[in-house]
This record gives structure tokens, sequence and C-alpha cells, in this order.
């Protein structure tokens, strides 16, 4: 289903800091089957009134106070948790997911990366962002060693915003790649104290959510 050898001899960019942007990772009509059935239950909401202080402080430019969006943690391997709320997922869900597990898609993660995944927990999350979302510029938590993104919006306005941006500092202004979250592509990064990326603030005129699936690598606490 998934492209591995595509990830596997993918090319990392090394400036500002590790990142790759695939294309067409999943063939056609998978993509479709996927973006049908998008999940849209067992989705936990947060909203942005939960760090307003820090949004108003260093990036006043943006008026999105108030945005929300919806989270759902599909799979967590760390404590051995496994999967979460899956009987309600296609086939084509489930068939991806069974292979986001192999051994062979976290080998070619592994590669692509140059990181060590032996010792690293796997989750996987659902995210719906909803208009006026946006993701302030970060660089990750120090454990989330290696990120790997698929969109499934089936058509996406560039003028909407929400794209993904590779930033060379934590300015919003400080673009280097940016990605429309549309599903023939995808993202990969590897954390480091200079991995800046934000998402840029989906317009209020938008008509569709922001749809994506992460794949996280997260490093033992020990």
């Amino acid at each position: 289903m998934l492209n591995l050898s595509a990830i596997q001899n993918g090319t990392m960019q090394e400036i500002p800091y590790k990142w790759v942007v695939f294309e067409n990772l999943l063939d056609k009509q998978t993509q479709t089957e996927l973006i049908k059935t998008f999940p849209t239950k067992h989705f936990q909401e947060y909203s942005g009134k939960s760090h307003p202080s820090l949004l108003e402080e260093y990036y006043a430019e943006y008026t999105y106070k108030d945005y929300q969006f919806f989270r759902r943690y599909v799979f967590y391997e760390k404590d051995g948790k496994g999967f979460q709320h899956t009987a309600d997922l296609s086939e084509v869900w489930q068939k991806l997911l069974e292979e986001l597990l192999t051994p062979d898609y976290r080998s070619a993660i592994e590669q692509l990366s140059g990181v060590n995944l032996k010792n690293h927990s796997l989750e996987i999350r659902f995210f719906r962002d909803r208009p006026g979302f946006w993701n302030r510029p970060h660089t990750d938590h120090q454990l989330k060693n290696v990120t790997h993104i698929l969109y499934f919006n089936e058509e996406w306005n560039p003028e909407w915003g929400g794209c993904f941006q590779v930033l060379n500092d934590n300015q919003t202004k400080s673009v280097v790649k940016e990605v429309i979250p549309l599903p023939q592509y995808s993202v990969a990064i590897v954390r480091c104290d200079r991995s800046w990326h934000m998402v840029s603030p989906i317009s209020l005129n938008a008509t569709q959510d922001r749809l994506s699936l992460h794949m996280i690598f997260w490093a033992s606490e020990s």
C-alpha cells in the first residue's frame, strides 16, 4: 500500500535541518478510499485558549486566538497500550495501520532519517484541524525524534493556508518550504534544536477541516 521504497530511498534535505517532502506514497485509488472513509468518531477537542498569552506575546500578527482542532490516538506503543478505538475504521484504514506497524515501515523510516529506532515507541494520531487553526513555530518535544505526516483532503485551496512550513528559525516569515495538505504530499522531519516548523493559519473562509495522520517515533525517557 505505502511505497516503502520511496521512503527508504528518499533524500533528506539538510538545511536548516533534516526534512523531506514525498509525492504519491499512496496510489490514487487508495488515496480516494482513505479520504472517503476518514474517521469522524473518538476525537478529543482542543482549543487555542490553552495558551492565549503565548500567542499574543510572540505572534501578534496572527489574530486566530480561539481556534479548535480534534485529535484521536489510534495506536500507542508505549506501555503496551496498542490500538485504541479501531472498530469504526474502514478496511482500507485497517490495512494502512497494519502496514505502519510492520518492521519494513520502521526500517524504511530508520534508513531515511538516520535515526536508530530500535528503542523508540510508535504513536499514530488522526487530526482534524478547524478553520482558524494554526500551529505556532516550534521544534517538537525533545523525545519526539521522527515525525511522518500524511494528508487526506481531496481538495485544498492554497488561499486557505493550513500549510506545513519548514522554518529557518522561530520567526513565522522565515519559510524555507511550504507543503499544501493534499494527499499526494507527505512530510517527514527529524527533530533537533533547529527543527523549527509550523502550520500556517487556516482561513476562516475554508469550507472543510484539514485532515492528517501523524506517525511519531518517541525516544525512550531513560
